[in-house]
This record gives C-alpha cells, structure tokens and sequence, in this order.
C-alpha cells in the first residue's frame, strides 16, 4: 500500500499531475486563477514553483466581483500575498449588472469570461483552477438532485475547454484538509468566502449534505469519491464507444458540417445514441451547452418514432438528406461572432468551430480585418467570383455560416471556397481555415 500524501510531499505530487496533464513540454505561457480561498491559494503556491522550474510565464488571475464591500481590498490582498512570492497578479473587476438571483452562478460565469478574456488578449492557452474533492463531490450531488444522465453524474473533469482556452484542474483527486495544512506549512493565510456558508446558496446545503452523508455506516469522503471514479469509469467508455462509432462512419466536410447515415444512429442502443447526438451538435452549435432533456426529446421524435425531418438545438441543425442526418450551424441565427485579425498573433478561434491561421505573421495586415459569417449578402459577393464546383453545390443551409476575411465591407480572403485569379491574391494565400469538427470537444452535457 502506498505511502498516504502529505503536505510535504505535496509540490512533487503537483509537478507529477502537471507532467500527465501537460506532458514534457508544457506552454510558455498559462494563468491560475486565485479567488483568495485556501483551494486557489494553494494550487497558486504550488505551481508558482513548478512554472519556473519548468521554463513557464505563469500569471495569477483574481477578480473583483464587486458582490460585498471587501470584495475590492480581498482582490488587493491577494495579488499581495502572490506578489510577495513573485508571482505576477492581475485583478479584474465585474462591473455587473449584479442579478438578485442566481448570483452565484452569474458570478461564476462573469469570472470566467474575464479570465478567458485575459487569456484571449495575452496569448494564454491554459488556465489552472483550483477545484479540488469536495468540490468534485458537491458537484456529484448537485446533479444527481437535478436529473443528471451518468455524463452530467461524472461531475467535473480534469481538462475542459472553454472556446480554445483549456481548463487544468490539477487537484480534483486531493481534499481540502491536505491544501490547507500545505498552506500551513508555508505558513500562508487565505480568506474565507462568508457566502460559503450561507445557506441561501445551492452549493452551501449540498455541502452539508456531503459532510451527513460521511457520518453514514462505512462511509466516508474515500468512500464517495470511489463511487464518482466508477461513474466516470463507466461514462469515458460509454462516450468511447459513441466517439468510435463516429469515427468509423460520419463523413466531416472542411465546410462547416457532418454527414452521418441514418442507419447509423438508428442501430445505437439509446444512450450511445445520445452521446453521438451531442458531439454532432456540439460540433455545429458553436459551443453552446446542450441540455440532455432536449436531446431525448430529437432522438425520441426523429430516431426512435422517425417522425419528422429536421431538429435545430443549441443554434445547430439536424437535417435528413438522402440516407443521411446532416448537422451543420443555424443558418440566420443572430450573434455569430465577429473576429478582429489586428492583433499580432498566428492562430484565432472563429465561432467555435473555425481555427483561422496566418500563414505569415511577420508581415503587416491592413487596419480593420475581421473575420465573420458570410450570411446572404457575403455568399453574393462570392458568387461574381470564381467558386470552386464543390463550393457551389454546398447545401443552402451550410453556405450563411462559413467565415469570411472582410476588410470595410468587402470580402479579401475566403480560403478553400475560390479558385483562379482571385485564390491567388496576397491575403487569400496567407490565411487558412479549418473545421473543428467534433474532436477538440469536451463533454458538454449536464
């Protein structure tokens, strides 16, 4: 039986989770998110270390909610402690509007657009957070009160993503107790959230849901955690089998969408079904979450009844074309984005589904580019071109949604779609596009 962990040996356990995370060539640049509490502060201490050691531009992030009065000097505090270790701090501030309800989760949501804002802006890939296993568990138990299917009951994961930022949580596997006698140990203090123990909010009840559930006979936190792990277990095969099966038959265009027989889904026991139905719209939709309630809903009306010929979920739609089910983007959904080329960097992420690279970064680019959707009046301005045969057989529902380089109205770069003269010119040549399809994505259903 191996040594239980302790507080110090706890900097080489770290340095060994970041090495299965990241392998043996982490990025040159990452972030921490701190909030102050004794989980982030302790994820912050411990990877400060290993960021220098391992050759890595670490920055700590805190925000400022602006939620209670101490909320700004808290922020100050920390990037004090941080600062004092070295360790780079910027605050960011949520000026609101602040909701009346559901604050903790506009809260949630708020820090994270922030940070993944930040990261945008500074060229930064990764981002560590400091949930650890109590959180992991609350979040079992959050989901099981709420009808979670058994993707939603595997509670949070190690890597997620938001857009193209990835989501490290290095110390979902360590309790809470251990960080703070490392945080002894080094002989640091933390601030502790007094929302945390207000009953009015979800998680605090759940958390004392999780503590009674421990006093029960041959339980404990180990106990719990071993039944999370089995979830999870047999969640990862269950999505492995639905990725398989994808693999072997979907047919994914470098224009946006995905083709796959109809047979296909129809052969599926219900819950691979399931899954496959939310990768193929989560490849499409633009990143937005899918609710697993509505998915049942498709699969029971167009699979299992086969009534009807269309769904559209999330801002995607599912199609019959021939012997084939067609996902692709909503054409005419508002808010696709739009993306500024201005700043100096080699790759940006388009709609979620686009990576637009150039090809040339130490070369100028004209003021003003951007990136967005064709829509109507862009695929017009397309067609006085010369389209490649493919291009112009392209589904009408597909066409709206591709990305387009524009520069004051007028579309300069449409890599893959044109031919002749006009594939030729300087900023066609230098810009790529590619689809995303649905392998980048993590499990997006609660």
């Amino acid at each position: 039986m191996p040594d239980p962990l302790t507080a110090s040996r706890l900097p080489r356990h770290f340095a060994g989770l970041m090495r299965d995370l990241l392998g043996r060539n982490p990025p040159e640049k990452m972030a921490v998110a701190v909030s102050g509490g004794s989980d982030s502060m302790a994820l912050a201490l411990l990877a400060a270390p290993w960021a220098e050691k391992a050759g890595v531009e670490l920055t700590a992030l805190t925000v400022d909610h602006g939620l209670r009065p101490a909320a700004a000097s808290e922020a100050k505090q920390v990037a004090g402690w941080l600062g004092q270790r070295g360790l780079k701090t910027r605050i960011l501030t949520w000026t609101g509007p602040h909701p009346e309800t559901g604050i903790q989760e506009a809260a949630r949501e708020a820090r994270y657009d922030l940070m993944a804002s930040y990261c945008d802006a500074e060229g930064i890939g990764v981002l560590l957070l400091g949930h650890q296993l109590e959180d992991q568990l609350e979040t079992l138990l959050m989901r099981l009160s709420k009808g979670s299917g058994l993707e939603g009951l595997a509670a949070m994961q190690t890597e997620s993503r938001r857009g193209s930022l990835r989501l490290l949580r290095p110390l979902l596997g360590l309790r809470r107790d251990l960080l703070r006698e490392y945080l002894h140990r080094e002989k640091q203090a933390w601030i502790d959230d007094p929302s945390n123990e207000n009953p009015v909010f979800t998680r605090t009840r759940v958390g004392a849901v999780l503590t009674e559930l421990q006093q029960l006979p041959g339980s404990d936190l180990e106990a719990i955690a071993l039944s999370l792990a089995r979830l999870q277990r047999a969640n990862d095969s269950l999505d492995q089998l639905a990725r398989q099966q994808l693999e072997e038959a979907a047919e994914i265009s470098p224009y946006g969408f995905v083709r796959l027989p109809r047979a296909v889904l129809e052969q599926q026991p219900e819950e691979i079904a399931l899954r496959m139905l939310s990768i193929l719209f989560g490849a499409t939709n633009g990143g937005q979450r899918l609710r697993l309630q509505a998915l049942e809903q498709i699969h029971a009306r167009l699979i299992a009844r086969g009534e009807g010929k269309s769904a559209t979920l999330g801002g995607a739609q599912m199609i019959k074309s021939g012997k084939d089910w067609l996902f692709c983007r909503e054409p005419g959904r508002a808010g696709l984005p739009v993306l500024d080329i201005d700043r100096q960097r080699t790759e940006w992420l388009w709609d979620n589904r686009f990576t637009v690279t150039d090809l040339a970064p130490a070369e100028p680019l004209p003021t003003g580019l951007i990136v967005r959707a064709l829509g109507p009046e862009g695929w017009a301005q397309l067609e006085t071109e010369a389209l490649a045969a493919e291009v112009r057989r392209l589904p009408a529902k597909v066409r709206y949604s591709l990305p387009a380089l524009y520069l004051r109205g007028e579309i300069v770069a449409a890599p893959g779609l044109m031919t002749g003269k006009q594939a030729e010119t300087d900023l066609n040549r230098r810009f790529k596009w590619r689809f995303r399809a649905f392998y980048w994505m993590a499990a997006a259903i609660s």
